[in-house]
């Protein structure tokens, strides 16, 4: 799910989509996890993971990028979805939550949200800073959370949520999912 988050915070931040930025994302993880470094020291050194990421990103040359603002851009993506990411699976020996995450991502869920709530993860508060901070590295103007001029066109979701619920979604979420945003607005 942190190839998600991190590819949707690029796509934003380089204000176009390309296979090569999900690439080099999943290319850096696999260097990373390669070197036997998990999570918890990626959540410790995400500068050390950005610059994976960059070496990837100039190999398979995706972009002209300045390297020292696509790098504060990828280590506040990772403090960001880490957010979400940890309130879902607090730990590995959490059963209730690692089970509920996985039938929440499994696309068979009608409401993965409502899965997650009822294991008592709310990951909506740590969603919305993350929508505020893709809104801020696209240079759009940031509204305040329910503000009506932030609707979008798509069955009145806001774009960044709509944005957030399609790496969710790439990040196996089911389509039903996007049914519940629609319904609340």
């Amino acid at each position: 799910m942190l190839h998600g988050f991190l590819t949707l915070a690029l796509v934003h931040h380089m204000g176009k989509s390309s296979s090569s930025i999900g690439d080099a994302i999943g290319d850096a993880l696999y260097d990373w996890t390669d070197l036997g470094k998990g999570w918890e020291e990626l959540k410790k050194n995400p500068a050390e993971f950005a610059e994976y990421v960059l070496d990837y990103l100039e190999q398979y040359g995706t972009a002209p990028i300045n390297r020292d603002t696509t790098k504060d851009v990828i280590v506040r993506a990772i403090q960001k979805s880490a957010k979400v990411l940890d309130k879902m699976i607090p730990t590995v020996e959490s059963l209730k939550h690692l089970k509920a995450t996985s039938r929440a991502v499994s696309g068979a869920a009608d409401d993965p949200f409502q899965i997650l709530r009822n294991a008592g993860i709310d990951i909506e508060p740590e969603l919305e800073e993350f929508r505020q901070f893709l809104a801020e590295i696209s240079g759009k103007k940031v509204e305040p959370k329910g503000s009506k001029a932030r609707k979008g066109v798509e069955g009145g979701i806001p774009p960044e949520v709509l944005s957030i619920a399609k790496a969710l979604e790439f990040s196996d979420f089911s389509e039903k999912a996007m049914k519940r945003p629609r319904k609340s607005s």
